[in-house]
């Protein structure tokens, strides 16, 4: 027997919408751990990248940038408990400039 609440909705109608959005959400809520599951590991991929190729960046760079580099990393203001997005793009931006940076000095053909 359908029931109409307050607002005039039955009370399978409503079963049905709230059935509707809890498997969407369910849904959503898998492709966020996918998502997240692929980004960590692009992310220490492209961080293992650098690290295996900082052998290649030649001498005189490589002391000219590290400070810089270094200066970049630990001024990363991480708070990894939070889970901010912010943390995240801050990587992200991070990674690119070293990523770019070292991929150019193995070049040697171009400067930084």
């Amino acid at each position: 027997m359908l029931t109409e609440n307050k607002k005039g909705i039955s009370t399978a109608s409503r079963d049905a919408v709230i059935e509707e959005l809890v498997a969407e959400l369910r849904y959503l809520r898998a492709a966020v751990r996918e998502m997240g599951a692929r980004y960590v590991l692009r992310a220490e991929g492209e961080i293992e990248y650098v690290i295996g190729n900082l052998d290649c960046v030649p001498t005189s760079l490589l002391k000219e940038r590290s400070p810089g580099w270094l200066r970049e990393i630990r001024g990363l203001k991480l708070k990894p408990a939070k889970g901010r997005l912010k943390d995240l793009k801050g990587i992200d931006r991070l990674t690119d400039l070293l990523l770019d940076e070292v991929i150019v000095a193995q070049d040697g053909k171009k400067t930084l």
